[in-house]
């Protein structure tokens, strides 16, 4: 049966969101393609049926990309983060595309990608991360976590952003020692938090379903932060659980971004702003504009220079 981790996350309240509107959108569309359905029993029909096919796993369809990739340069780069015939030098591919999820097999998990950045950072064959997104964000929870992994890497990160890098997917992106941009018309930034579900309760009551909610008497603040936010009072729960997310995010990107440390906090970029990649290589969300080939060969080059130091470190401590 195929995992419904997306259909929670865009249906459930408890979920905070780090994604572009345009993200969301994307994401509701595949799960509810409701221009090609007549009836809310079709589009359940058509859910389930989607249950019980087999898509690809992300990894296969990352798989895919990867050839493609490989064909533009004759540097080694894998997705096989623990093998131990790869070339010297070799660089570590993890594809960030599409809604980010905590955890799931057919979309991007952080999860995976955090299991990943570990096994390519103990792989003596690999000398650099190359990050290579295109996604409009996602899944607040569990970004922490992963940060605190790049930020701790051994190995130098670089991130290649094609199309979109915004949000969520920024979060990470970040972390690299240098990020670059693939034409002067991607999207990059989106630096905000937000949350966003359907009130599908307004619905299933015309549908003739009586909604009925009761609490203990000491119960008082049991979902009242929730219920404020339904019924248009969203005050405490923007305070308590937006306010923070922010918080995190910004502090990661300055302490990541030495371009961006310096920014005035009201600044277009920490503001949810985005920006086209020109822009944001005046604002210092990018540094520059290349090609694959050139990311690769740069990043190959980071590599190398990790490689040549990791040796001198090595062969001092052999003296000692």
């Amino acid at each position: 049966m195929n995992e419904n981790s997306l259909l929670q996350l865009l249906l459930s309240p408890a979920h905070k969101l780090l994604c572009t509107q345009e993200e969301f959108v994307a994401a509701i569309i595949s799960c509810f393609p409701v221009a090609a359905q007549k009836s809310f029993a079709d589009i359940v029909s058509t859910i389930s049926k989607g249950f019980y096919s087999e898509p690809l796993t992300y990894r296969d369809s990352v798989k895919k990309e990867l050839q493609a990739v490989s064909r533009q340069s004759e540097i080694s780069v894998t997705d096989d983060f623990g093998s131990d015939t790869l070339d010297p030098d070799s660089l570590a591919y993890h594809r960030i595309k599409g809604m980010i999820l905590s955890d799931t097999r057919y979309g991007f998990s952080t999860k995976q990608f955090a299991e990943d950045l570990l096994t390519a950072d103990a792989n003596p064959h690999i000398s650099c991360h190359f990050l290579h997104i295109t996604s409009g964000g996602g899944e607040a929870w569990y970004l922490d976590r992963v940060s605190e992994i790049l930020r701790t890497l051994d190995k130098p990160v670089y991130t290649l952003i094609e199309k979109v890098c915004a949000s969520a997917a920024y979060y990470i992106g970040c972390h690299g020692v240098q990020v670059k941009a693939v034409t002067q018309n991607d999207t990059i930034g989106s630096i905000g938090t937000m949350v966003s579900f359907y009130d599908i309760r307004p619905y299933l009551e015309s549908l003739g379903l009586k909604y009925i909610e009761e609490y203990a008497s000491k119960s008082r603040l049991k979902n009242k932060k929730f219920n404020d936010l339904v019924a248009g009072k969203p005050e405490q729960y923007i305070k308590e659980e937006l306010d923070p997310l922010q918080m995190q995010f910004e502090a990661e990107v300055r302490r990541s971004r030495s371009a961006l440390a310096a920014l005035d906090p009201e600044h277009p970029v920490f503001l949810g702003e985005s920006f086209d990649a020109v822009h944001s290589v005046e604002n210092g969300l990018v540094d520059g504009i290349v090609t694959m080939p050139e990311a690769m060969n740069e990043a190959y080059g980071l590599g190398r220079e990790w490689s040549r130091k990791n040796k001198m470190r090595h062969q001092a401590y052999s003296f000692i």
